[in-house]
């Protein structure tokens, strides 16, 4: 696990220290990171459903970052086989049957989290401005100051990402159309609060 995969690990225990989700989410959001992605899924549906518990949401996204750590740290002297075969396969063990009947899965829970799916596209709207800068625009400032502001509301974000597509060119455009359609389609087959708001919001605006 080295190069690349091993620095956007240590980005993403750096983002989880610094109360940063969404950027972890992105981060941890690609092939051969599915573990990690699922430890920062965890802590992101935690500060979810504790929005008013700072104290909380902190611990939740400490737990992740020491997990994340420890797949960077796996100590070379350790002679015992426990987790020899996580390893190898590069997934976590296999639940057991009283936890699957009991308790949803992570992907389960993530396929659920509305506000975790707008901000991996949101996430995916900077990967894009970093990539190809000249061609997304200046509007990709926005995504950076609204990125970093953790009170950035879910139907903002979409309104922003739409606005932001439209103005942008080229490649930088191409990702960007395909990542708030999918976005857009996933929100549409949950028949998402977070479109009715913009939908109502545009009313208002017109009326």
């Amino acid at each position: 696990m080295k190069g690349g995969v091993t620095k956007k690990l240590e980005d993403t225990v750096k983002a989880l220290e610094q109360g940063q989700i969404k950027k972890a989410l992105y981060l941890t959001d690609r092939p051969g990171m599915e573990r990690h992605h699922q430890f920062v899924v965890q802590a992101a549906q935690t500060c979810l459903s504790n929005k008013s518990d700072k104290e909380v949401q902190k611990a939740a996204m400490n737990e992740a970052r020491d997990k994340v750590q420890e797949t960077l740290t796996v100590p070379e002297d350790d002679t015992s086989l426990e987790g020899v075969e996580e390893l190898i396969s590069g997934e976590a063990p296999a639940a057991s049957p009283e936890s699957a009947a009991g308790e949803k899965t992570e992907e389960a829970l993530f396929e659920e989290c509305e506000e975790c799916h707008v901000a991996v596209a949101a996430a995916q709207f900077a990967e894009a401005c970093a990539e190809h800068p000249e061609e997304a625009g200046a509007a990709c400032e926005i995504i950076a100051e609204k990125l970093n502001d953790e009170n950035t509301e879910p139907a903002d974000w979409i309104k922003t990402m739409v606005e932001v597509a439209e103005g942008a060119q080229g490649e930088a455009k191409e990702k960007m159309t395909a990542s708030v359609t999918e976005l857009t389609d996933y929100l549409e087959r949950r028949d998402s609060p977070f479109l009715k708001e913009i939908d109502k919001g545009e009313e208002e605006a017109n009326g």
